[in-house]
């Protein structure tokens, strides 16, 4: 008996002598041998040929599914010695599994493709194979590519960090190592390393992977106000301008605006002015004018005529927008110096201290209004792996998580990886 063509050349040196079919069972069994006893043999670890026999075991594959029906192939697998490894070893079979000797080639390809969009519980499931030969599968198979895996190069890049597990390894463990630094291309939009922990070292690995002239083309990089990342960034890439991400400078400045807002609140409100500065209302003094609807803007007149205090935090509050709209740093250091004035004559705590540290950090903070990039990408991403880590109610091999994350959102899947890999 024969198989047809487009089977056959998945067993090259190889011919069917038996069929066994199960159809209650739902399997069908494809029995094969090789064509020629005299063909060489090779072996299965470095490759070379082998020498004396030393016997042989039956072998049973499980192969891609026909019409609905589990496909085994089974055969004959020949021991012999090698004399390069010094150990009897089997022969080298090119349509079995690097990731396991139980499944051909193909086959698993097709589970590690499922796995890439789907939990591996429910791809366990639906193949009818265990969840823990799955997860085996799908691990040797990310690291059998990331072997191959080269980052790209890159000239803008979003690092920020994302809360990884929970869990600690011993007492004495930093928090900062329960985190992962998640490194994107801002020009892709996608993720292009990840590495354990948040802090200095994290961001060091990045740039040693890619090397000292690979690191000279970096021409920016986004990031929180995190000083780990900033002093990597200048050990590594001093050529680079690191920018501070707006979103994370706006949420700053609001935790201080509200600060003053709740003081004013609870030292300087009365009666009405009071009921209409409580917490409940705090969204709406940290909102846009432009974004506010019309009885929340009434709402806000009240108070300001009631207070000249509370006039005060909305003039700072859309100065503050005003200072990222400028077209310049020149433009934008007036205007931010013009804020500093106001938080100074209305003797503001919070929002003073916070005006002082931007202040002392201008020369990073200015470097935003040469570039106009963000870590919003990072932020997304971050969304991303959220859902990756509920997607499979959390990971406890943080090795296998990272490499979910760059299989998801990088390159370390076969839509950029060939099938042959």
């Amino acid at each position: 008996m024969r198989l047809p063509r487009f089977i056959t050349k998945l067993l090259p040196g190889f011919e069917v002598i038996d069929v066994k079919e199960w159809l209650q069972k739902g399997h069908v069994e494809i029995i094969v041998k090789k064509e020629s006893a005299d063909s060489p043999c090779l072996c299965s670890r470095c490759g070379h040929k082998l020498g004396a026999s030393h016997g042989k075991y039956p072998l049973r594959l499980k192969a891609m599914p026909v019409f609905n029906l589990e496909a085994y192939i089974c055969l004959w697998r020949e021991k012999r010695w090698c004399p390069h490894c010094n150990k009897v070893r089997s022969e080298k079979l090119d349509f079995i599994a690097e990731e396991t000797p139980h499944l051909t080639r193909e086959y698993a390809w097709w589970l590690g493709r499922m796995c890439e969009f789907s939990p591996i519980s429910n791809a366990a499931k639906f193949t009818g194979n265990t969840p823990m030969t799955l997860w085996r599968l799908d691990f040797a198979r990310l690291k059998h590519m990331l072997q191959r895996y080269k980052i790209p190069s890159v000239k803008r890049i979003s690092v920020d960090e994302v809360y990884a597990r929970k869990r600690r390894y011993h007492a004495k463990e930093s928090r900062d190592k329960r985190f992962f630094t998640v490194v994107c291309d801002l020009d892709t939009r996608r993720v292009i390393w990840v590495s354990e922990s948040r802090g200095k070292e994290a961001l060091d690995e990045f740039f040693k992977i890619i090397g000292p002239e690979r690191c000279k083309s970096i021409q920016v990089v986004a990031g929180d106000q995190h000083d780990p990342y900033k002093a990597s960034v200048k050990e590594h890439c001093p050529q680079a301008d690191f920018v501070w991400d707006r979103f994370h400078l706006m949420q700053n400045f609001e935790t201080a605006l509200n600060e003053d807002r709740m003081w004013l609140h609870s030292k300087v409100a009365t009666g009405e002015l009071k009921r209409l500065t409580r917490s409940k209302f705090a969204c709406l003094f940290l909102k846009r004018a432009d974004k506010r609807t019309p009885e929340e803007t009434r709402h806000i007149r009240d108070v300001m005529r009631e207070n000249a205090s509370f006039f005060a935090l909305e003039i700072i509050k859309e100065g503050m927008f005003q200072v990222f709209e400028s077209k310049d740093e020149v433009e934008a250091r007036e205007r931010f110096e013009e804020l500093g004035k106001w938080i100074a004559q209305e003797k503001f705590y919070s929002l003073d201290k916070w005006w002082q540290n931007l202040n002392q950090g201008w020369d990073i903070f200015k470097n935003y209004f040469r570039h106009r990039v963000t870590s919003s990408l990072s932020e997304g991403m971050n969304n991303v792996i959220k859902t990756i880590k509920k997607r499979a109610y959390g990971y406890r091999n943080m090795s296998y998580f990272k490499l979910k994350i760059l299989q998801v959102c990088g390159y370390l899947n076969s839509n950029y990886v060939p099938m042959d890999y």
